[in-house]
């Protein structure tokens, strides 16, 4: 019975994480339609606001943040995580949002494991398993679909939006492979309490938080309280509490939530016209999900480089 009940919280736990992550994708779009901030804005604020979420999270939980700066070298690393990783998947998952809308940029961003297997191909000669091969096809075809409706001579979306929604897809892939040997010498936490307070400074920089001005009423200050705590700090806290309940296998499937949740609040809540090829191509993207999932049983390489995708992906 214990081991159920664990099992239901993780479930419950990645559910509800995915679902924060698409949600705040909808509700940025919002920010975007109906205030003057830009997406420089909005990821430094929501980096920033996070990382300092997390660095008092880990104070109360006391979580060893200091010795990862007893090595020089290991903060180079973390240095170049949120430079070529962490920043670019949130700066472009935004610039896709402004460009088009919540739900086409978190269903290519959800290409990010396809990106990664071609990278495996590219770099180390490592081809696709069978499984592998499918995903790669079905979300090519479903980008296809998605962004021409079939028609190749013309783009049924913006190219501003086809351009930031693939590198955002791309940035999620460097955004897991980045920080892989950090991750087994550092937490989760640790690694990316540190990363995001360094991109928010770094965004805050170029652009302030204070530069641009926004009405401060209660619908406005909650939509970005909604995209700081729960769509990122409350979304990566729970998806990593999920992992100690439920198989990686499992919190995979249970990723399909985010572009699931996105499309349904953009279709009902944003009145964002969907046609069936949109539908059709979302599904075949989101459909990768299962594919790799079930490629992870007899897989342990797809199975870490699929669930690390996802694990790092919206942090």
């Amino acid at each position: 019975m214990q081991t159920t009940q664990h099992e239901l919280r993780g479930i419950i736990l990645a559910s509800v994480s995915a679902t924060f992550w698409g949600v705040s994708g909808a509700i940025a779009q919002t920010l975007f339609d109906t205030t003057d901030i830009n997406s420089i804005w909005l990821t430094g604020i929501r980096m920033l606001g996070a990382g300092i979420g997390f660095l008092v999270y880990s104070l109360i939980m006391k979580v060893d943040l200091w010795s990862i700066w007893r090595h020089p070298g290991d903060l180079l690393q973390v240095a170049a995580y949120t430079l070529l990783g962490l920043m670019p998947v949130q700066f472009t998952y935004f610039l896709a949002v402004e460009a088009s809308n919540a739900a086409t940029a978190t269903i290519l961003q959800f290409m990010g494991p396809v990106f990664i297997a071609l990278w495996l191909v590219v770099a180390h000669h490592q081809f696709p398993t069978r499984s592998e091969g499918i995903a790669i096809f079905l979300a090519l075809l479903g980008s296809f679909l998605l962004v021409t409706h079939g028609n190749p001579a013309a783009l049924v979306i913006s190219a501003w939006a086809l351009l930031w929604g693939l590198l955002s897809g791309v940035s999620s892939a460097t955004n897991t492979l980045l920080p892989a040997k950090l991750l087994t010498k550092y937490s989760a936490v640790t690694v990316n309490t540190w990363s995001m307070l360094l991109g928010g400074i770094i965004f805050n920089m170029i652009q302030p938080f204070w530069s641009i001005s926004i009405p401060l009423t209660v619908l406005n200050v909650s939509k970005l309280g909604f995209v700081i705590l729960f769509g990122t700090l409350l979304a990566f806290l729970f998806f990593l509490q999920s992992l100690n309940d439920i198989q990686p296998t499992v919190a995979s499937l249970l990723d399909a939530f985010e572009p699931l949740s996105a499309t349904i609040i953009a279709v009902v809540w944003l009145g964002v016209q969907f046609e069936w090829l949109d539908l059709f191509g979302s599904l075949l993207i989101i459909s990768t999900v299962f594919v790799l999932a079930i490629g992870q049983r007899h897989n342990d390489r797809a199975a870490a480089d699929f669930h690390a995708a996802r694990q790092h992906d919206d942090s």
